[in-house]
């Protein structure tokens, strides 16, 4: 669910089931399946966020909290060739040595 303003993420409408109109509770008229993305009035207030239960909370429980993301296990470390296109340094003097 997006955060523009419409019909399909306001608290006071009901969505819209495949082809059944959807309801604007306050203004009491229907709203067509089409048109619930692009519809929206003064009276639109945010919808709450739906979001999925992750599991258990007594399982969450026993889990570490303290843990750090670990990406760099997941990746595969390979070989990638430099591709920055900046030139090779190799054979230009070190700029410690220049003096």
């Amino acid at each position: 669910m997006g955060t523009r303003p419409c019909c399909r993420s306001c608290r006071h409408c009901t969505p819209p089931i495949g082809q059944e109109l959807g309801w604007c509770q306050l203004r009491r008229l229907p709203i067509h399946p089409e048109l619930v993305g692009d519809l929206w009035c003064h009276h639109w207030t945010a919808r709450p966020p739906r979001l999925p239960l992750l599991m258990d909370p007594q399982r969450l429980e026993s889990m570490p909290r303290n843990r750090q993301l670990a990406l760099a296990d997941l990746l595969e470390k390979t070989d990638v060739p430099d591709r920055t296109g900046l030139p090779d340094r190799t054979g230009l003097p070190d700029r410690t040595e220049a003096g």
